[in-house]
């Protein structure tokens, strides 16, 4: 070998991390070491493979070949973010990374006041929201830490940078609104015209004062005693409050004014009051002017009030309502609700404020839940990336917002607002496993159904004894609220319960599916015993006269779901005892059972004079007592006391032929249409639900 060939040596494994090396810094050789930690270079410390021995030499013109790279590098993930969510608006500078339409931000003071944004609405540090390493604004942000780690740009560069930026990304021109999906847009929108449009100050403490005692065990998402020094403040200054508090204001106005008009009590004031739905659009119109997607602290209390006062002027099975509350959890996801901040450290949020976020998070997962299984939808909280604890059980005067650290828990047997929304949470955990079971793609284990029985009732045996159910009439004396938390709690208990069980009410030939029929017939059952005990108290004078609406709200779907499924089985038995006459066991069960939906009759009967949902059941109803006392009629009772009830369980191998494909042909049907009664008034198309056909077919011909 000839010339003058330099000859390179071995390259070592470096000793520093890139970042201590290119500066000259002393390394402690961890990851991340401890001069990234202290200049929180964290995201950017790592160690090559190899010592580059060419380092050094590299001239400015290769550094700026390196940077070219990084911004043509940070240019197409701009690219994608876009193509991923055309609504996205993306801002890429040393300041800011912002993400637009419920994507993860991060947001500082000085960003927000470039871009025009109520600068009010500034994100405290910290409290930008967990987002994963591997998203592509977690790889722009370390995009951007590199970039200075290279040497400065001159001037030039930086002008050519600003000039060379993809029309869309970055701060919005003048006058140019991204339109929100949901809410439009907030062009023409001002701070001062939505002040303008506030009630009288008398008013709004009502309607406050409204909310707070009637709502807040229900939701108790915000402190009264932080609320009560904000609105003080924002009365003494109302021009300078943040947008999104009063998006907060508004909501919380147009929530109360809601209960007003869904109750038929008259709000005592002598000024116009707005209507719930002009308020609730003063809170969109905030919401928006807040540019509420990177707004923080008030912003997911804000659409979760929003999204509590739209169902009251809804049906519980209007498809936006679940798109919302879809808003409510991306949103709620994107500030790091999902994440407890125990285990998420931030030095931002407080041991206050992270127990605050504890209470939304439950609201939200609770709702859900609901929302979900009452549109025949999964739940869009991903549970197996949460892992945000339940709120401790501390009384108002434990938990404030000055508080440093968290005081124990109190146990579960001393009440306090919050303990109802803990203890709903647990029977709430069983009731979501239980709809994830029974809409399996999969065939669901008939064991896995088994263990799921015993760990609801546990789980309902398990709850503080003053929230378990007691007859009504044996407590006059208390208050409202108690009464109906301790009857909602039931219920949800009642319904994850034939929820459970409801597909093998078609199973008669099996013997092991009986168990399952005998408990949904009996949750059933228990459930229309509280429609008639429920009934009694709300009518006029009754204990919980002014309190009907909401129960009425809270129980319509619960209790057609009651109904039709003592409807189904009543006819399932008659299309048996067709061939196969009832025992007298059999026989008197079958008279049980229509008394019951008898006095169920009675009652939707009545209250279908104003809502035209429970005269639909009311007519499903009064044609299975129809063809039940047909029935029972021309049936002539055996002899044989043992025949029909053990037929279908024990005594399959004393049918005939053709009998035993008859019961198998009925056992074949394996999949009942439950999401028809689960939200059996969702579709537009349909003019005109009729239940009683829906049972005719689901059982056959008789």
């Amino acid at each position: 070998m000839t010339g003058t060939a330099k000859v390179e040596k071995r390259n070592r494994p470096p000793k520093s991390c890139e970042p201590c090396r290119t500066r000259k810094l002393k390394c402690d050789r961890s990851l991340p070491c401890d001069s990234c930690v202290r200049r929180n270079k964290q995201s950017i410390c790592h160690y090559a493979s190899n010592a580059d021995r060419n380092e050094r030499r590299v001239d400015k013109g290769s550094s700026s070949s390196v940077a070219d790279r990084l911004k043509h590098l940070e240019g197409l993930l701009t690219i994608v973010a876009q193509q991923r969510d055309p609504m996205a608006s993306l801002s890429i500078s040393d300041e800011t990374l912002t993400v637009g339409n419920g994507s993860a931000s991060i947001v500082t003071p000085a960003s927000i006041e470039s871009r025009g944004v109520d600068s009010n609405n500034a994100m405290p540090p910290g409290l930008a929201g967990h987002v994963d390493s591997s998203h592509w604004s977690s790889i722009l942000e370390n995009i951007k830490a590199i970039r200075q780690e290279l040497p400065n740009d001159s001037p030039q560069d930086k002008e050519q940078v600003l000039s060379k930026k993809s029309p869309g990304v970055g701060p919005e021109a003048p006058g140019r609104m991204s339109p929100d999906l949901d809410f439009g847009s907030s062009k023409g929108v001002s701070h001062d015209g939505i002040l303008a449009t506030l009630p009288p100050r008398q008013v709004c403490d009502t309607l406050i004062s409204m909310f707070f005692r009637w709502h807040y065990t229900m939701m108790p998402i915000l402190h009264p005693v932080k609320f009560q020094r904000e609105y003080e403040a924002f009365w003494k200054a109302p021009k300078t409050t943040s947008t999104i508090w009063i998006a907060l204001l508004f909501a919380l106005l147009s929530l109360a004014t809601g209960v007003y008009e869904a109750s038929g009590m008259v709000l005592p004031s002598s000024v116009p009051v707005p209507s719930s739905k002009d308020l609730s659009t003063k809170t969109q119109q905030c919401l928006l002017l807040s540019n509420y997607i990177s707004s923080t602290e008030h912003a997911v209390e804000v659409l979760l009030l929003h999204l509590v006062g739209c169902s009251l002027r809804s049906k519980a099975s209007d498809t936006n309502l679940w798109f919302l509350m879809g808003r409510v959890v991306q949103l709620a996801i994107s500030k790091g609700y999902h994440r407890d901040s125990f285990r998420v450290p931030n030095e931002n949020i407080s041991a206050f404020d992270g127990e605050m976020r504890r209470r939304v998070w439950a609201c939200i997962y609770q709702l859900d839940s609901l929302i979900s299984f009452q549109l025949g939808f999964p739940s869009m909280v991903p549970s197996e990336s949460c892992d945000t604890e339940l709120p401790r059980n501390l009384d108002q005067n434990q938990l404030h917002p000055d508080i440093t650290e968290l005081p124990p828990s109190r146990p579960l047997s001393e009440n306090t607002t919050i303990l109802y929304s803990i203890v709903k949470a647990s029977v709430m955990a069983k009731f979501k496993e239980v709809v994830k079971h029974t809409r399996s793609p999969s065939s669901p284990s008939y064991e896995t159904t088994i263990t799921l029985d015993a760990e609801v009732r546990q789980v309902y045996a398990n709850i503080p004894d003053h929230f378990k159910y007691k007859p009504l009439t044996n407590f006059l004396t208390e208050e409202a609220s108690v009464i109906l938390t301790r009857t909602t709690l039931e219920i949800l208990h009642l319904k994850s319960i034939i929820v459970l069980h409801r597909q093998h009410l078609m199973h008669r030939q099996d013997s092991r599916s009986e168990p399952s029929r005998k408990a949904c017939l009996e949750a059933a059952r228990r459930l229309l015993e509280r429609q008639a005990e429920m009934d009694r108290v709300t009518e006029t004078g009754g204990q919980l006269h002014d309190m009907k609406w909401m129960i009425t709200t809270l129980t319509l779907s619960d209790f057609t779901l009651a109904a039709m499924v003592i409807c189904l089985d009543l006819t399932m038995t008659i299309r048996l005892g067709a061939d196969y006459p009832p025992s007298p066991a059999a026989y008197q069960e079958v008279q049980g059972y229509l008394a019951i939906i008898q006095d169920a009759h009675k009652i939707w009967v009545v209250a279908g004079d104003l809502c035209s949902e429970a005269r639909t059941v009311a007519h499903a109803l009064d044609s299975t007592i129809e063809r039940v006392n047909d029935f029972l009629s021309a049936s002539s009772l055996p002899t044989d006391s043992g025949s029909w009830q053990t037929l279908d369980v024990e005594s399959s191998s004393s049918l005939t032929n053709d009998s035993l494909y008859q019961i198998n042909d009925l056992d074949m049907m394996d999949s009942i249409d439950w999401t028809f009664i689960d939200n059996q008034f969702q579709d537009p198309s349909i003019n005109e639900i009729d239940l009683d056909m829906w049972l005719m077919e689901t059982a056959g011909p008789l």
